[in-house]
């Protein structure tokens, strides 16, 4: 007989029943948990970080450690544990440059992009912070003499966020292409360049960055008398702005310019999802189940509903427009996009007004569709409001005249930015995008 926290007496028997019962629920509910490789030649820096690291927490998990002493040793366990999330990796082991042999090895042999890597090291000098973070695609890198409980700590859990965020961009874009089954020639390669880039994901946003250029249309597309031309500058790494535009038959190019709220990771994702909408559109309107793609004002107002019922967060400024290259005529209807499209014609030059909502905002909103009707020589240039930004002029109405007085004498994208003072390579405030259509 033994006594409980209460004092009371349990029998054997129901010691037993006890015991079983709670190792039986143990085995069935394991702990979900991050798998860590900690890869050092130190054997105290293995039990100090796990100490530091025992109570940590993130989405529900814990942390697995396993433990390597050497880059050979981390090279088996590598091969053995496809799911480690992140490597706490020392650089100078059996030979100076261990570690970052084994980065490389991890990166270009393994092909192994998701798995965030935070270098430490005990020699700072040996390995120089800015090359090694400029020559090697790693999360952090951090002298241990610097790695307090609390920066560990941080440098983990930001390593996890973007484990995170690159796993569910792959699982986001698996979710969206067994929506889609049938595919054109053209829409089929679209989606392999995506499949593939996804698979080469590199660090963090530098990686989803590469997966957002990959969606973009041609820099140059013609069809009949028509050009299409666009430019897209992100403000980090990753765009909340899109831009599309390609032929949905012989005789119509779809055409649209987009600004998702906020800037980085989050908005580009909303890009993923518009892109894979307006696809599905294409696919449903070629197999002539649906007109909605050449309808501007239904299209938004279906993803209007659809960004409100996903409970996605964001909202998109979108202007969609679609151009019948046979008249020269375009069907348009604007989301909240501005600035408003500049027509540039030889007897008159202006904006199309067109107030309105973004899509994702309210579920009352309601779309019109416009129609212009376009002549030879003419231009019409479309504009995310990250231009204005980088106006010199006070107000908005000084930046729209300036920006039109000035695109009325340039006829290519790179000119208007050198002739606006404009250097996309430098820093920006917000995305900028531009996209151009002239008909020849």
């Amino acid at each position: 007989m033994q006594q409980d926290f209460d004092g009371q007496h349990l029998s054997d028997q129901d010691d037993n029943v006890l015991v079983f019962a709670a190792d039986t629920e143990a085995a069935d509910e394991p702990l979900a948990s991050w798998t860590v490789l900690i890869v050092d030649d130190d054997a105290e820096i293995h039990q100090i970080t796990k100490l530091a690291l025992r109570d940590f927490n993130f989405q529900q998990h814990k942390l697995n450690f396993i433990s390597a002493y050497s880059g050979a040793e981390a090279r088996e366990l590598l091969a053995k544990n496809h799911d480690i999330a992140l490597i706490l990796l020392d650089v100078v082991m059996e030979t100076d440059d261990a570690g970052l042999t084994l980065v490389r090895y991890i990166r270009d042999t393994l092909h192994n992009n998701l798995v965030r890597i935070i270098l430490r090291t005990g020699q700072p000098g040996q390995a120089p912070e800015q090359r090694v973070v400029q020559d090697y695609d790693i999360n952090d890198y951090r002298a241990k003499t610097e790695l307090t409980v609390q920066r560990l700590n941080t440098s983990v859990m930001s390593a996890l966020r973007s484990y995170v965020a690159i796993e569910q961009l792959a699982q986001l874009n698996a979710s969206l292409e067994q929506q889609v089954q049938a595919r054109t020639a053209e829409l089929q390669q679209s989606n392999q360049q995506l499949q593939q880039t996804l698979a080469e994901l590199e660090a963090g946003e530098r990686a989803g960055k590469q997966v957002q250029f990959k969606m973009l249309p041609p820099a140059d597309f013609n069809m009949a008398q028509f050009q299409f031309t666009h430019a897209l500058y992100p403000s980090e790494f990753m765009s909340g702005d899109f831009v599309d535009y390609f032929a949905a038959d012989e005789h119509k190019v779809v055409f649209y310019i987009a600004d998702v709220s906020g800037h980085g990771v989050a908005s580009a994702f909303v890009t993923v999802y518009l892109k894979r909408f307006i696809s599905a559109s294409l696919e449903r309107y070629r197999r002539g189940s649906s007109a909605m793609l050449t309808d501007p004002a239904a299209l938004l107002a279906a993803l209007n509903t659809e960004l409100l019922l996903e409970k996605i967060g964001k909202y998109i400024a979108l202007f969609y427009a679609v151009l019948d290259t046979r008249s020269g005529e375009i069907t348009y209807a604007n989301a909240g996009a501005f600035p408003w499209p500049l027509l540039l014609r030889e007897q008159d030059s202006g904006y199309l007004p067109l107030k309105s909502t973004p899509v994702g905002m309210f579920d009352f909103t309601a779309y019109t569709n416009r129609r212009l009707q376009l002549l030879q020589g003419n231009r019409l240039l479309l504009f995310s409001d990250g231009i204005l930004d980088l106006l010199p002029q006070q107000t908005t109405e000084q930046k729209l005249h300036y920006l039109q007085q000035t695109s009325l004498q340039q006829h290519d994208i790179a000119a208007l930015l050198q002739a606006l003072a404009i250097d996309p390579d430098k820093p920006l405030p917000d995305d900028l995008t531009i996209l151009t259509l002239s008909w020849h």
